[in-house]
């Protein structure tokens, strides 16, 4: 029987300046995990002389990230809400544009495999949301609209196996 391939988990998340291929800063830990989704628009070409669809045609394709962030640092609460940290301030403005960075994610190892999702070129939304609970700590959710990168080098998303030796 053969080894499953399985994505399980994230083992760490990581962003850099946008389509540099380099990520230089931990977010640290997550909890909850975190959604990659692509929710694809299209057109039904329809005639009338059948019930079915002549052809289907995608018209669009949004990509979007959410990740949900433990490590409550200020600069990790700064990406998360489109402000900036200075020191422990965080300081928000009255209007978020978002912050472009780029990301990548690596999953845990599971049967020597685990995977590497690069993601260019996003945009940090600046739509987050703590929840101040009094059984557990709070989680800081990243809303990440994945843009396309201004280069041909490079795709919107990039999910490459990797086996352990």
């Amino acid at each position: 029987m053969a080894v499953a391939n399985l994505i399980f988990s994230i083992a760490n998340v990581k962003i850099g300046t946008k389509e540099t291929g380099t990520y230089e800063t931990d977010l640290g830990v997550t909890k909850g995990g975190g959604t990659l989704t692509q929710d694809i628009t299209s057109v039904e070409i329809r005639s009338d002389q059948k019930s079915d669809p002549e052809a289907i045609i995608a018209t669009q394709a949004p990509k979007t990230l959410t990740l949900n962030l433990l490590d409550a640092s200020p600069d990790n609460l700064a990406l998360a809400f489109g402000g900036s940290a200075a020191g422990s301030v965080v300081t928000i403005p009255a209007l978020v544009e978002g912050i472009e960075k780029g990301i990548k994610i690596t999953t845990r190892t599971v049967n020597k495999v685990y995977y590497e999702i690069e993601i260019p070129r996003a945009l940090v939304k600046g739509n987050s949301t703590i929840t101040f609970g009094s059984d557990d700590a709070s989680t800081i959710p990243l809303d990440v609209a994945i843009l396309k990168p201004s280069s041909d080098t490079y795709k919107p998303v990039t999910i490459k196996k990797i086996t352990v030796a």
